[in-house]
């Protein structure tokens, strides 16, 4: 992959090809434990919801503590709250409920592979709200990337009609959404740990009344168990992750850090099979090489984002 593919997508000041192409690998491994993790904890009794808010509860205060160390503040105007909120609520909130509720019902890799389908969704809406031009190219991806998933849930697929599989779907869609908003809504000057402290604080505060509706509360302590574990691990993966995903999409755009999907499929794939001893049958491997070629459409067909 050349220098200039990397900077397709919109890459604007500070972009460095070369450690973003790090970035993206760091942050798309450890995305990838994600899924073995929150698979095993919430096999092991923590609920669903539960796990959701302390992931972000646990990351939001982590970051705030570091900027309080460093002398920093947290901008707390209207607008700033009302993207905190947004980005919150479909950054993570929303996409990570659903994950964890589906996560209980599919395969850690077979969860993995859905969420590829979040380049292009994002591909979809950047060009719904013109941050990209239309390109055929990589609409040939999207709709190889839709054969991909058919593949999937289709009757005697991969998925083998999983209807788990379809909502697993809203997972990427909300990640999509998120992506958009950062890029366009994000104020000026709001810098990315900052912009992930707010994200995840928002984010448990919309989690926690449900959280309490619905019976789902959890206390990690005061016998913290290897399921804790788990969390604490989620909390520093999400704490590193989202800082990253912040720097880059102001930097390079939503559909270049999109590229990240590539790296978190695989390895969401590879940490199933060491921790659950995961075998995917070949219908899903198909499909998720159909997935990967059509990402590689829509994001390696050239720069198609529009300037501002």
């Amino acid at each position: 992959m050349s220098a200039s593919d990397l900077t397709a997508g919109g890459a604007g000041r500070g972009f460095n090809p070369w450690l973003a192409v790090g970035q993206i690998l760091v942050v798309g491994t450890l995305w990838g434990t994600s899924f073995s993790l929150s698979k095993y904890a919430i096999g092991a009794g923590v609920p669903p919801l539960g796990y959701a808010f302390w992931q972000c509860f646990g990351a939001g205060v982590t970051l705030l503590a570091v900027q309080r160390l460093r002398g920093g503040r947290m901008p707390l105007g209207r607008r700033y709250l009302g993207f905190y909120l947004l980005t919150g609520a479909f950054g993570i909130g929303a996409p990570n409920v659903n994950f964890y509720l589906v996560i209980g019902h599919i395969p850690a890799g077979l969860m993995a592979i859905v969420i590829t389908t979040a380049p292009m969704i994002t591909f979809l809406m950047a060009l719904a709200v013109g941050l990209e031009r239309f390109r055929w190219l990589r609409m040939a991806g999207i709709l190889l990337g839709l054969v991909g998933v058919l593949l999937l849930v289709a009757p005697g697929g991969g998925g083998g009609f999983n209807s788990w599989v379809l909502v697993g779907l809203l997972t990427p869609f909300f990640y999509a959404i998120g992506s958009i908003c950062t890029a366009k809504f994000r104020p000026a000057g709001l810098t990315a740990p900052q912009a992930a402290a707010g994200m995840m604080l928002a984010a448990a505060s919309l989690q926690f009344p449900f959280m309490l509706a619905l019976g789902e509360a959890y206390a990690p302590l005061p016998a913290p168990e290897w399921r804790d574990l788990a969390i604490l691990t989620h909390v520093c993966v999400s704490t590193i992750a989202y800082v990253t995903y912040f720097h880059l999409v102001r930097v390079a755009g939503p559909v270049y850090f999109s590229q990240v999907g590539y790296v978190v499929t695989l390895t969401g794939i590879l940490w199933g099979m060491v921790f659950f001893g995961e075998r995917l049958d070949s219908t899903i491997w198909i499909a998720t090489g159909v997935l990967l070629a059509g990402i590689a459409l829509v994001n390696l067909s050239g720069s198609g984002a529009k300037k501002t």
